[in-house]
């Protein structure tokens, strides 16, 4: 079994051996996600803290010398699941706490497996079915709750919906944590997003992005109690007779076409209810899957295979499973958990963008070897911005200073590429603090190329300039610092050796950049400023690469056409040399 993942760097290297089937079929836009509770573990309780919280609100309401307390009854209902002995029960002291309980360790983690049966246990003869849900777990304020913050996860997740790469999600968690995230990143939230969690919801036409909650919404259940509360799952007798109710019928069919019709990318979602293998079993019914195949039908965003994800993978491939094990196995697992999955998957699928574009403008002109080696050039920018993903001692850190450090670099991450995209397509610096992501397309690339709006040659020539900076960046010529969003005049990236730093800002032509100079982004006296333009300029200006330093001696923003220079060099090598003069460098 290979060695787990933890960095971002080691999850992009297996993109691009074992698992560059998956990456190509992911940016395709093949891929379903499939989302469970390890997603949100950072943000919510996951089950262990879940099972810890039951207990708790049962023994701290028990009636001390009450013999038949509803509470001391239903908790010893509980307690008998995880398997303690008679011995083991009276050895409890309930009058503390759990934290303080000597067999917490034992009791917790036998309960996981079990916890759609312990969220069963009835309380009492007057309290609700689903008590130990609602009240015991508090969900209205535990998963509703409206100052909940997404992280890292679902930023990643909602960014590769916004770049049209994944239409669906898929999510057994109750918390909206990845419908905040794609409302803080768009402001077209409205007409994008399709969120599913009755059967009317799958009648609104429109929106490209759809996120289906089929165990129900902690938000929508505290807003509206009396409609969204019964549609919260998760207890045994829910889950065993969710795929037989009527009501359920219409969600079921959505999952199980998706299943079939779609391959699966299952992030943090341990798919070991019994209601998800009926509809993972019914979809192959209709349509079994092959093997060998062009590309895995199911990716594991895990570090291991337990009992349930090798049921799942018997499952899916049905009688095609019987000698193929290991192999189908091997194809599933790619070693890694959420986090530097999706962080892996934004840089390497905006790359591949990038990448696409760079052969679709370079190819006619310089051939394949050009546009192979503007491609490794813009593979090591992607590489060197990876780096920078995980803190470089995480294992002397305490896991909430990674955390922090992770979520820092998955903000800035959004800040700059939509600093990127907004000057390069607009001129203008982006709204200060407003959160957004501007995709660079709506769609995988090989689609958005084929709209006439789309403006591939400019990107691709982005690529192109990136791809430069790469280059600098591996032959140790500068080294590259972000820019802010924040701060005015500040460029997209600086460039910096020992002598001087350069700010640089992408515009998509002369009217970005006239309208970049109109909003004194910068000042064309200033000779620190790099300028470059995907297109060529117009004739009264002066050709590219220009000198930073004007007639009269005195220094000036310097500019860079990538379409003039591309037509003015032979290769990608004199493309280069091009831009380090424009730069000063």
């Amino acid at each position: 079994m290979a060695e787990p993942l933890r960095t971002v760097p080691a999850v992009l290297e297996r993109f691009g051996s074992t698992f560059s089937a998956f990456t190509a079929a992911f940016n395709e836009g093949q891929y379903v996600l499939w989302l469970g509770s390890g997603i949100s573990r950072d943000r919510v309780p996951n089950v262990n803290a879940l099972l810890k919280r039951v207990i708790e609100h049962l023994r701290s309401n028990i009636v001390a010398g009450d013999t038949n307390c509803e509470y001391r009854v239903a908790l010893d209902e509980v307690l008998r699941l995880a398997g303690l002995t008679g011995e083991e029960l009276k050895s409890i002291d309930f009058s503390i706490a759990v934290e303080g309980w000597p067999l917490r360790d034992r009791i917790i983690p036998a309960l996981v497996t079990n916890y759609s049966r312990v969220l069963d246990v009835l309380v009492g003869d007057t309290n609700p079915d689903d008590y130990l849900v609602w009240t015991g777990l508090d969900v209205p304020n535990t998963y509703g709750a409206p100052d909940l913050e997404p992280d890292v996860e679902h930023y990643c997740i909602a960014i590769l919906m916004l770049e049209g790469l994944v239409a669906s999600a898929v999510t057994a968690n109750w918390d909206g944590l990845l419908e905040k995230a794609l409302g803080e990143l768009t402001p077209a939230f409205g007409s994008l997003v399709r969120v599913a969690v009755k059967p009317d919801d799958f009648r609104v036409v429109g929106p490209r992005i759809e996120v289906i909650k089929f165990h129900g919404c902690a938000v929508r259940a505290r807003d509206e109690e009396s409609e969204y509360r019964d549609l919260l799952i998760a207890r045994e007798s829910q889950i065993s007779r969710w795929t037989e109710q009527p009501e359920n019928r219409s969600m079921r069919k959505h999952l199980e076409v998706l299943y079939t019709d779609r391959l699966t990318l299952m992030l943090g979602l341990s798919a070991q209810d019994a209601n998800l293998h009926t509809v993972f079993a019914g979809a192959i019914q209709d349509l079994a899957r092959p093997w060998p195949a062009s590309s895995p039908a199911v990716v594991l965003s895990e570090e291991h295979l337990e009992s349930y994800h090798r049921n799942l993978l018997k499952i899916t491939y049905g009688s095609n499973h019987q000698g193929n094990a290991s192999a189908i196995a091997q194809s599933a697992l790619l070693g890694a958990y959420g986090k530097p999955t999706l962080l892996a998957l934004v840089l390497s699928s905006l790359t591949e963008k990038l990448s696409f574009l760079i052969e679709h403008e370079i190819e006619s002109v310089w051939g394949p070897a050009a546009v192979s080696q503007l491609q490794t050039d813009l593979l090591g920018l992607r590489d060197l911005a990876a780096k920078n993903a995980d803190p470089d001692d995480a294992e002397a850190l305490e896991r909430s200073a990674i955390l922090e450090f992770q979520r820092g670099f998955a903000a800035r991450l959004i800040d700059v590429a939509n600093l990127a995209l907004t000057v390069f397509r607009t001129g203008r610096m982006p709204t200060a603090g407003g959160g957004r992501y501007e995709p660079l397309s709506d769609r995988p690339v090989a689609q958005a190329v084929l709209n006439a709006d789309f403006p591939s040659k400019q990107f691709g020539r982005l690529g192109v300039a990136l791809a430069l900076i790469g280059r600098g960046l591996a032959s140790g010529q500068w080294s590259a610092m972000p820019g802010d969003a924040r701060a005015v005049g500040d460029g997209v990236v600086h460039l910096v050796t020992g002598q001087r730093t350069a700010r640089v800002f992408f515009v998509k032509d002369a009217t970005t950049s006239t309208q970049l100079e109109l909003e004194a982004s910068f000042d064309d006296s200033d000779g620190d400023v790099l300028i470059v333009i995907a297109d060529e300029e117009p004739p009264a200006q002066t050709r590219s690469p220009r000198s930073r330093f004007g007639r009269d001696g005195k220094p000036r923003a310097g500019r860079f056409s990538v379409a003039s220079s591309i037509a003015d060099t032979a290769s990608a090598d004199d493309l280069y040399e091009a831009f380090k003069l424009a730069s000063g460098f």
